[in-house]
């Protein structure tokens, strides 16, 4: 199903009918099925729409025009671009110094978004790039503005984008690498901490980070437990990134995997950890969390356990009673709950 900005994108089509053209995070995969330009090429920071879009593509033999990275990296340069404009204007911010280093002088580069999104202020940011900016079309309660690139660009850099801070939680200290549009991005979330402070023991066995974020949790573990063997997932490709920088600086060797859901991850687990997530852009989305309930007992071992930490107002301790013997609350505050969970 075509998203809101993907049907507002196509009202001006004829725009990327021609050249070569870089579509940045959409949405949706269906919006390439309906462009008659075959020299459209997509650039995925999250798994999911990446596995769609390239599903979609293997019927043209065109998978290989789709990356999923933390950056875009390409010698080739395009006559055009469009970025969804991501909810976190720093992320917003180096998607664009990215898009722009790959784009030909005078190309023009397109952003599109929902008006809840902060699309009506984009204008501001592409002013770095062009001294032309003008918005062409809103509908849908989405906008699109056009800007023609004209500024000399400099190459991305992405560690230029990166932060290190350094945390300790219950005597163990730990270094994490972050950067805009990760979760918590620069901070120790309390909820995460308040999990990271709640767990006693980490198993010798496998165990898994699941939505890792920027590798907090897992680093936390492989820290307390050196015998483990970490995994670690997410459906961001800035979260695998800065996940396996996070173990770098810790001197830690694990598995970073990119994965909608569990849906990449084979094995089970002996312990599982999560801060889950319960947005999908700006929407509030409770159906990764809940899908990952269901499916979990196929990766969880006969005794293995859960640790799940969630904001108090989310409806999640119903639905761990559902698909857990045991569930009992190993830590609260006002704002958040820490279950364990077993089988």
């Amino acid at each position: 199903m075509l998203t809101p900005a993907s049907q507002v994108l196509l009202r001006s089509a004829e725009l990327l009918a021609q050249g070569k053209w870089l579509i940045v995070n959409p949405t949706d995969g269906y919006v390439f099925s309906e462009l008659d330009n075959p020299d459209v090429h997509g650039f995925h920071q999250f798994f999911d729409i990446y596995e769609q879009s390239t599903a979609l593509a293997k019927g043209h033999g065109r998978e290989g025009q789709h990356q999923f990275a933390a950056a875009y990296e390409s010698e080739m340069k395009f006559d055009g671009a469009v970025l969804y404009l991501p909810k976190a204007k720093a992320h917003g911010q180096m998607l664009l110094a990215n898009i722009a280093a790959c784009l030909k002088p005078g190309a023009t580069l397109l952003v599109v978004g929902e008006n809840k999104g902060g699309i009506k202020s984009v204008a501001k940011l592409l002013t770095a790039y062009s001294d032309s900016v003008n918005k062409i079309d809103t509908a849908r309660h989405c906008a699109m503005f056009a800007a023609i690139i004209a500024k000399p660009i400099g190459a991305f850099d992405i560690t230029k984008w990166t932060s290190v801070s350094e945390h300790q939680v219950a005597d163990i200290g730990f270094k994490v690498c972050s950067l805009p549009g990760v979760f918590s991005h620069g901070e120790l979330d309390p909820g995460t901490e308040l999990l990271l402070a709640s767990i006693e023991r980490v198993v010798s066995g496998r165990v898994l980070d699941f939505a890792c974020g920027a590798g907090i949790i897992g680093c936390f573990v492989g820290l307390k437990n050196p015998k483990c063997q970490v995994v670690m997932s997410d459906v961001s490709a800035l979260a695998i990134y800065c996940s396996q920088q996070s173990a770098k600086l810790n001197e830690l060797s694990v598995q970073v995997i990119p994965s909608n859901g569990l849906r990449s991850l084979s094995g089970k687990f002996a312990q599982v950890f999560t801060n889950p997530p319960f947005h999908t852009g700006i929407k509030t989305d409770y159906s990764v969390t809940e899908s990952f309930m269901q499916q979990l007992k196929g990766n969880l071992q006969d005794t293995g356990s859960l640790i799940l930490v969630a904001n108090k107002f989310l409806r999640y301790a119903d639905e761990l009673g559902k698909q857990f013997k045991s569930v009992h609350a190993l830590a609260e505050t006002s704002k958040f709950s820490v279950y364990c969970c077993r089988r």
